[in-house]
């Protein structure tokens, strides 16, 4: 196990490394350049429904009371985090369309859990009306209620399970899946692989891990398992991103360049999508917990 000394040396350099991706308070995801050569060839079209934050809180709850109890508080401290965020975020932009936050799970647990959002809400700014709880709706049973009212089938490619453990990545050239579930497994020592298995074992759900390779940062890798919270906020911010783009685009008519050039640039906006919701999320992160910017730190396959 690494001391505490070495993990903090390798938050420090992983926060550094953010900083050299100068993503400022101003960056503007949409170039209007590059979404003009882009636009004769936009193939995603825009979701037909709301983006859903799926949160499984039916793992990871222990029996024990203390244990039990940490266990609420620490969920409701991440939530409370996401929420806290997004409430100051539409406060800048309030254009910003927000994703639906479900939060499933055993009826004790969630309304435990629901408590304790209500009491840290009303502290903060966070919006706890935003986020729903649906005590003893099983994930396979919400899943089936969403293609019973998405007003288009929902695929298979649509829903993902997010673990750092999975063998297939997203990709960053095109929008995210319109659902994406959160294991709720908020721990001190990371357990490999639990995630994965709770979501192609015991759901029959894809795994996926998010692109976080992309980032070029030697001390992160797609294999980090990120906090709830930063994941949270990571999916917002990139569905936020590719509203705008896509807006840009749908606004742009017409382009002089072939139909290769066109694909290429496309697929760099939505790299850069992912890339800024990524990075600004990860700073949020480092502000949160300065000494815990990362979990893991033995990366040096990944380039400098």
């Amino acid at each position: 196990m690494e001391s505490d000394a070495a993990t903090a040396d390798a938050a420090t350099d992983a926060a550094a490394a953010l900083d050299r991706l100068q993503i400022s308070d101003d960056a503007n995801t949409d170039d209007a350049a590059e979404s003009q050569a882009a636009s004769s060839t936009l193939e995603c079209k825009p979701y037909a429904s709301t983006p859903i934050i799926l949160c499984d809180a039916f793992y990871g709850f222990p029996t024990q009371k203390r244990p039990r109890n940490e266990r609420v508080r620490a969920v409701s401290r991440q939530l409370t985090n996401f929420l806290q965020w997004r409430s100051e975020a539409s406060e800048k932009n309030s254009n910003n369309n927000h994703s639906r936050v479900h939060v499933l799970g055993k009826g004790k647990d969630i309304e435990s859990v629901k408590t304790r959002v209500d009491e840290l809400g009303t502290q903060t700014k966070a919006s706890t009306e935003q986020i729903i709880f649906d005590p003893d709706i099983e994930i396979r049973q919400f899943l089936d209620q969403q293609k019973g009212t998405s007003s288009t089938q929902e695929s298979q490619e649509d829903v993902v399970y997010l673990s750092p453990d999975a063998s297939y990545t997203l990709p960053t050239t095109c929008r995210p899946p319109r659902i994406v579930i959160v294991g709720m497994l908020i721990d001190r020592r990371v357990t490999e692989d639990r995630s994965r298995r709770r979501a192609e074992e015991s759901l029959n759900i894809r795994a996926a891990k998010l692109p976080l390779d992309e980032l070029r940062v030697k001390e992160l890798s797609s294999c980090e398992p990120l906090n709830v919270d930063t994941v949270m906020e990571l999916m917002q911010r990139w569905w936020w991103n590719c509203d705008k783009v896509e807006e840009r685009l749908q606004q742009i008519n017409g382009s002089d360049t072939t139909e290769d050039d066109n694909k290429e640039k496309y697929s760099k906006l939505y790299k850069k999508c992912f890339i800024e919701a990524a990075a600004y999320a990860m700073k949020s992160q480092r502000d949160r917990h300065p000494n815990r910017t990362v979990h893991k730190t033995e990366y040096s396959h990944l380039p400098n």
